[in-house]
């Protein structure tokens, strides 16, 4: 049988069918070809129908090649089946030695599986055995050491009278702690019986050993700790921090605050609260010096923390059970008082941990009794009460808007002249005073700060309000209220960077920020330009003001010059009307009384913004005046041409006509009205329409001497 090679097939007229297909037909040889993948790429082929015909022009190619394939290799064919005669024989020839083998290597298989299986049995029984075997030495050794153990305890350690050495304990420790180890490994072949004496036994040796505790810190005391460095070492030895904190928290720590801290001894110590918790610190000193040296001071003996699970843990729960009276928030003084001597007292026991690290004093702060001793004291309550008490009496100053004694008769230097600036200045002091603040409630206290400042503002603009108003009646003017409020406003303004050193200095330390200062200097900043925003409208306010004193009737009184002059034979004006005192004298008294309260440059804001009020009226009543003047003149003109039938009539030109007179006399006036305006340091550039004032009524007169 020889193997047959393959050949290429060659479709007949593969070079024109090639030509004609749509398609390359070299798709179909490739090994990933798909169906989908040749429909979407031939999508674009002119049409389905000519997709299909060109398929079925190459399937008749690929029929006619293998056609032409089995008739060149005819001979190869009828060999190849020719070859396979007899194969079958000889594959059955083959195939029985191949099974008996299989056969044979299935029953070593099985064989090596239950050789596996016995194998791990006896491991497993050999582990068995090995473990009953220790687990009865370990019995064995349980026996013989809790009779050892009630034999050194009978002997050394039950004598009450006898005092116990510290080379027992150990030994007892010891042994206790072999008891505890073999007791594991055997613990299932103990009965109830032997349980319970070997528990009892370790029961005895703690009992033991807290009386020999309880020595060793009275030896202590006397300059000789190695009994309690020697006890110490033993609790460690066994594991029993916890139970000597308990020793010493039951047999120490309870006694001594049991006769210190409750309601009699609160209400019986004359120096109050700070009398009891100055007594509950004494007891470290006294009793807890030689344990702090050996486990708080050093890495000596590690694992014991006294001041926290013996101290501390009994302190916090006799104040929170026999002391309760001081968390009352009722007063807040009196709650202040009591909370500012508990924060002291917590933070000297802080410091004491603090010799011993970061983490001692990080695990006293997170302990739960600690949390549940701060959470006791109401702050938000106390807050409150601080707030009706200081808001209140704030609120009052401001109810009614304003009362006879809103403004303050004679203020010294350091006092605000309205008395609603002198409360809000008293509240906002009264946040942060002594007695008052509290470092836990800053965020509070400091919104109750904004929250005056923002009210006090409301108040200003109600008070502005009022000012205008036409039932404004007190004992003190319009003008007095509203300068004192500019001058307040300001004061107080630049007393707010001073607020903010103050509030920077109060706040508590982890809050001390680079963030939290641009926060706080941008807060104050803005209470700043809310306070200044009423500076304007105080102004505004006062320009109305001096307006409706200074212009309603007396700029009305030019209208009356043309009935002076007309017929009355009067002489030549040289003097300046009153009408011109009455405009001015406003402006003078307001100047010389309240340029040393508002400053000058303010004075003369306001002063300039009524003038120029004031000469644009009085420029408008002149304009009115002068034309009037210029029709009644040319209407005599006509009428004396008229009776002279036509002829000009002969001008006296030495004599001032009455016309000319209240020309000058406007002229006269204005002249004043200027020079008083300079005297009050104004320029004419500076006051609107004063220049067109002055060129109008001086081109009056030009004008009249031309013509004439």
């Amino acid at each position: 049988m020889h193997d047959t090679a393959i050949k290429p097939v060659h479709l007949p007229g593969s070079t024109s069918t090639a030509e004609k297909l749509c398609f390359d037909k070299n798709e179909f040889m490739k090994a990933n070809f798909s169906v989908d993948e040749f429909l979407h790429k031939n999508r674009n082929a002119p049409s389905l129908e000519q997709l299909r015909d060109n398929l079925g022009l190459y399937l008749k190619g690929l029929r006619a090649a293998m056609i032409d394939l089995i008739n060149e290799d005819y001979a190869d064919f009828v060999n190849l089946s020719a070859n396979l005669v007899g194969l079958d024989q000889s594959i059955e020839t083959i195939q029985r030695p191949l099974e008996q083998f299989r056969t044979d290597i299935e029953s070593i298989h099985s064989l090596i599986d239950e050789n596996v299986a016995d194998l791990r049995a006896q491991l497993e029984e050999k582990r068995r055995l090995r473990e009953f075997k220790r687990s009865l030495q370990s019995l064995k050794r349980v026996y013989e050491t809790t009779s050892k153990l009630q034999d050194l305890i009978d002997r050394k350690l039950s004598d009450e009278q006898k005092t116990i050495e510290a080379v027992d304990l150990e030994r007892a420790a010891l042994d206790l702690i072999q008891l505890k180890f073999h007791e594991k490994h055997c613990s299932q072949h103990l009965n109830a019986e032997q349980e319970s004496k070997i528990k009892h036994l370790e029961r005895q040796l703690h009992q033991h050993l807290r009386r020999f505790f309880n020595e060793a810190l009275g030896h202590a005391r006397n300059s000789n700790a190695e009994h309690l460095e020697r006890c110490l070492r033993v609790y460690i030895t066994l594991n029993a921090c916890s139970q000597a904190e308990i020793a010493f928290r039951e047999d120490v720590v309870a006694p001594y605050m049991s006769s210190v801290i409750g309601e009699q001894q609160l209400q019986n110590s004359p120096q109050g609260l700070a009398g009891i918790y100055s007594k509950i610190l004494n007891f470290i000193s006294l009793h807890m010096t030689d344990l702090l040296r050996l486990t708080l001071y050093s890495d000596k003996f590690p694992g014991f923390n006294f001041v926290v699970n013996s101290y501390w843990s009994d302190v916090e729960t006799r104040l929170e059970l026999h002391m309760n009276s001081i968390f009352a928030p009722g007063n807040s003084e009196v709650f202040y008082v009591k909370y500012k001597c508990t924060r002291d007292f917590l933070g000297k026991i802080e410091e004491i941990l603090a010799s011993s690290g970061e983490k001692a004093v990080t695990y006293y702060r997170q302990h739960k009794q600690t949390k549940s001793f701060e959470a006791r004291w109401n702050l938000p309550v106390y807050f409150q009460i601080c707030f009706q008490e200081i808001a209140g009496k704030f609120e009052g100053k401001l109810e009614p808007v304003l009362q006879d004694d809103t403004l303050v008769a004679n203020p010294d230097e350091k006092s605000y002249r309205l008395s609603s600036f002198n409360a809000a200045n008293e509240a906002m002091s009264r946040c942060w005073a002594e007695g008052v603040y509290l470092p836990e409630v800053f965020p509070k206290f400091y919104k109750l700060n904004v929250q005056i400042v923002l009210r006090l503002s409301r108040w200003i603009t109600d008070a502005i309000a009022v000012s205008k108003g036409d039932s404004f009646a007190k004992s003190y003017s319009r003008h007095q209220l509203l300068i004192a409020l500019h001058a307040d406003i300001r004061k107080l303004d630049a007393h707010l960077p001073d607020l903010q050193r103050s509030i920077a200095h109060t706040v508590p330390t982890e809050l001390r920020t680079k963030i939290f200062s641009d926060v706080l200097g941008k807060s104050m900043g803005a209470l700043a330009d809310t306070l200044s925003a009423h500076l304007a409208s105080i102004q505004k306010t006062l320009v109305e003001l001096l307006i409706g004193e200074c212009e309603t009737e007396n700029v009305r009184q030019v209208n009356d010059l043309p009935r002076l002059y007309r017929k009355t034979n009067r002489e030549v004006p040289t003097r300046c009307s009153a009408y011109v005192d009455q405009m001015l004298r406003p402006l003078k008294t307001f100047s010389q009384q309240h340029e040393s309260q508002l400053g000058t440059l303010v004075v003369e804001q306001i002063l300039s913004e009524v003038a120029s009020h004031i000469t644009k009226a009085y420029f408008a009543v002149v304009s009115d005046v002068l034309t009037s003047v210029q029709k009644t003149e040319e209407s005599l003109r006509r009428l004396r041409n008229v009776k002279s039938g036509g002829s000009a009539p002969v001008s006296n030109s030495a004599v001032m006509s009455d016309d000319d007179k209240i020309r000058v006399q406007l002229r006269v006036d204005v002249s004043s009205w200027k020079q008083e305006l300079s005297k009050l340091n104004f320029q004419a550039t500076q006051i609107e329409k004063l220049v067109e004032l002055t060129n109008m009524v001086e081109d009056s007169i030009k004008l009249k001497d031309t013509s004439a």
